[in-house]
């Protein structure tokens, strides 16, 4: 039967189907219809704003059709008084509103400073919507001697959000109808009999997981507006040209950072592509949250799985383990997202290492996972990076006897090779910089680790900390819990030791009973070193000072809880299957147990997560003007940089004979009439690899470091041009990237050819002759 067949078939048995189908197909049609119209432009003059009583600025209702706009303002402002912010005072304020249908527009309001004469911003009108009285409401800030005077505010539709809406809906629609399918083909008598306990819980724990996520809003986190000005900056870097990305050019106010070359951003090109798209910044990083979710859930299910030999306790452990307590703290409450970033690849680091301590002659099938999830570690957070190599020499040594075998040994080295090389183009310039550069965050010491410890009635919390009390935990300003889950786990383990006589009977038994008791113990350690409980002060007071840094590298001992919660996992898979062996019932009422106190910790949690934090609106990059990039990145600024520096973007030449005009996008037009060389400052942070070359004629002019940690161009006499400061990474920058790229490419190659060999057909095997007896 051809495919067309079967499509009429299934369309006739299934009329429904059919009529949805043909509703979404008119849609997308008219969509699509929609998209050719003419782009909408829409200029507003200042003469077209009437005053209010209030001193607003208010225009006439505007007509705007559904789409997404990107709105310049023009203006020009003084502010007499110092800067209250490092990125300047603000001048006024710019929203928009509609009383008729307020829920169709969406933009954030666009704070006007002192430090530029023009701003960008967008705006959106939902789909399929015209708005028909949208009004710009211009309010100055009332400061005594500020000067501000609006020229124009130009609305221009973009065409490629006419594209990114038309896709979204036909994605909708693509899960919509698999849905349905997959709905539609599990009635009847012939319904496949398949389990559903292993999909629900993975579909389930992705959904639990993103749910905060499915809002019109975020909820304020810790690191959120960093992580978000970061996509942002990113974006700008790329449209810029930039690949890989080693300057955030906008960042400071365009005075560049280097943070992604300390700070590794490879997982939020996607974020970062997707608001080049004309994507809200926060539905940016929303749909990030959910793609971490769904890794981190799937990566888990399938390297516990791999553990525990067993697909159903695998996806509880996973299940457990994406919600588990002090995962729900890094991602919702602190938002830190190079952690919860890293958290994801932690199962398969601990997979990698249990897979080669087990075979005798390791394949690649067994050392992959260890290379794969390191990589990814140190290129979502080094700290994390760290803790987990920590324990990885821990597990190395606990395990000398096992480990330090020829062909286990060479099976870790061609793991550690892989990883550093899809990792080089990261490490290289990040290890250069910091042999070369002398940032803020090396005079950066925290207060001692042992004082951000948890205590021990904290640890073992099963539900955290109800509504209403004062702050989230008893140390800090949240849970900090092996949780409920957690917990659970712990007694799983516990039933599995008063148990032991009975995993000596077969070989996986014995394995796996080795497995969870030296998953207990690392776990344990990583909750006593999490705690207040480990004598972090006295060790380090007793230790070389460079032996010291490295154990303060961490910054806060909860950190700790990272490995605790995925050996936890570990913990909980290893504990379910040697139960299964022995009491199957008790497995099943343990699996139950642990999903349940996962669920129950996930709700009570939810509760007073909504109760406790404040919503906000990041549509674009000007709703971050009230907490600038700095305060959260200015540890990657050269020390001793004055942050009020960025208030102001010029270039002042030293001769008042010569000028200097900064044009942006690092360009600035200068003439040098006098007969001697003159230095002209640029608004641009002193970072390595800058170069200064004319636009004529190619011709490369001095840049120095002035005493402001900024570049100092220097003019010849007579000079008369425009020049452009490029940023150009260096020479072994390049080759580690094209290590890495070879890197990966051999490692797609190997896939390649092992899934060809994989799908070959075996050749028919040739009876031997049977042997001859005498």
């Amino acid at each position: 039967m051809s495919a067309t067949t079967r499509v009429r078939a299934f369309w006739k048995v299934h009329p429904l189907f059919g009529a949805v189908f043909l509703v979404e197909l008119l849609f997308v049609v008219a969509l699509a219809a929609g998209a050719l119209r003419p782009l909408a432009v829409c200029t507003v003059p200042s003469d077209a704003l009437t005053q209010t009583e209030d001193g607003s600025l208010c225009s006439a209702p505007l007509t705007l059709s559904s789409g997404g706009y990107r709105v310049t303002v023009i203006y020009r402002a003084t502010f007499p008084q110092e800067p209250q912010r490092v990125d300047g005072n603000t001048v006024a304020t710019l929203t928009f509103a509609s009383d008729k249908n307020p829920a169709a527009v969406q933009s954030d309001a666009i704070i006007l400073t002192d430090t530029f004469s023009a701003v960008t911003a967008r705006l959106w009108i939902g789909t399929a919507t015209t708005v028909e009285d949208l009004v710009l409401t211009v309010t100055p800030s009332p400061a005594e001697g500020q000067t501000f005077a609006l020229e124009s505010i130009t609305l221009q539709e973009q065409p490629v959000w006419r594209v990114v809406s038309l896709v979204k809906w036909l994605l909708l629609f693509v899960v919509v109808d698999g849905l349905l399918i997959l709905l539609f083909l599990g009635e009847g008598p012939r319904a496949p009999r398949c389990g559903w306990a292993v999909p629900a819980l993975l579909a389930g724990g992705i959904l639990l997981a993103s749910l905060p996520y499915c809002t019109d809003f975020l909820y304020v986190g810790h690191d959120l507006r960093f992580h978000c000005f970061r996509i942002w900056a990113l974006g700008q870097s790329l449209a810029e040209g930039q690949f890989p990305v080693r300057m955030l050019s906008a960042g400071f106010n365009g005075y560049g950072d280097a943070a992604s070359l300390y700070y590794c951003d490879l997982f939020l090109y996607l974020p970062a592509l997707l608001y080049n798209a004309f994507l809200p910044l926060q539905t940016c990083y929303q749909i990030y949250v959910v793609l971490v979710n769904t890794a981190t859930m799937l990566i888990a299910y399938y390297s516990f799985a791999r553990i525990g030999q067993d697909k159903t306790y695998g996806a509880v452990a996973a299940f457990a383990y994406t919600l588990g307590a002090y995962r729900l703290t890094v991602l919702l409450l602190r938002a830190a997202v190079g952690e919860y970033t890293a958290m994801a690849f932690l199962p398969l680091v601990v997979q990698g290492a249990w897979a080669i301590a087990r075979a005798d002659r390791p394949r690649a099938r067994d050392w992959l996972p260890l290379a794969l999830g390191m990589a990814g570690i140190v290129q979502s957070h080094l700290l994390t990076a760290e803790l987990a190599g920590l324990f990885l020499v821990l597990f190395w040594l606990c395990n000398g006897h096992v480990m330090l075998r020829p062909r286990r040994l060479a099976a870790t080295g061609k793991a550690a090779a892989l990883a550093v090389g899809l990792s080089a183009w990261f490490l290289v310039p990040f290890l250069d910089e910091m042999g070369h550069e002398y940032i803020m965050i090396s005079d950066v010491h925290s207060d001692p680790i042992q004082s951000s410890g948890t205590y021990l009635m904290q640890l073992f919390s099963l539900f955290g900390y109800p509504s209403g009390t004062s702050g989230w935990s008893t140390n800090g300003v949240m849970p900090l819990t092996l949780g409920a889950a957690g917990v659970t786990a712990l007694v799983l383990a516990l039933v599995c030791c008063l148990l032991r006589r009975q995993w000596y009977r077969t070989t996986v038994a014995r394995l796996q009973w080795l497995g969870l008791r030296g998953g207990l113990a690392l776990c344990l350690l990583a909750a006593w070193l999490s705690s207040t409980a480990f004598p972090w002060d006295w060790i380090t007071s007793k230790m070389p000072e460079k032996l010291a840094e490295i154990l303060r590298k961490p910054q806060f001992a909860w950190r700790y809880l990272d490995v605790a919660l995925v050996l936890l996992g570990v913990i909980a898979v290893l504990a379910l299957a040697l139960l299964n062996r022995a009491r199957p019932r008790w497995a099943q009422y343990g699996a139950a147990a642990l999903v349940v106190a996962t669920l129950l910790y996930t709700g009570i949690f939810y509760r007073d997560y909504m109760y406790n934090q404040s919503p906000v609106t990041m549509v674009s990059v000007e709703s971050l003007s009230d907490c600038p990039y700095e305060s959260m990145g200015y540890e990657y600024l050269p020390a001793g940089t004055d942050l009020s520096l960025f208030r102001k973007v010029e270039a002042t030449a030293s001769d008042p004979a010569a000028s200097a005009q900064w044009l942006g996008r690092r360009t600035v037009r200068c003439t040098n009439p006098t007969g001697n060389a003159v230095t002209v400052q640029l608004p641009l942070l002193a970072y390595r690899g800058y170069r200064a070359v004319d636009t004529a004629d190619g011709t490369e002019l001095a840049l120095a470091t002035d005493e402001r940690h900024c570049l100092q161009l220097t003019l010849p006499a007579g000079y008369s041009g425009t020049v452009q400061v490029r940023y150009a990474p260096l020479p072994a920058w390049r080759i580690a990237e094209a290590i890495s790229l070879l890197t990966l490419l051999g490692l797609v190659g190997a896939a390649v050819r092992s899934v060809r060999r994989t799908r070959r057909p075996a050749k028919p095997s040739i009876p031997e002759e049977e042997p001859a007896y005498v």
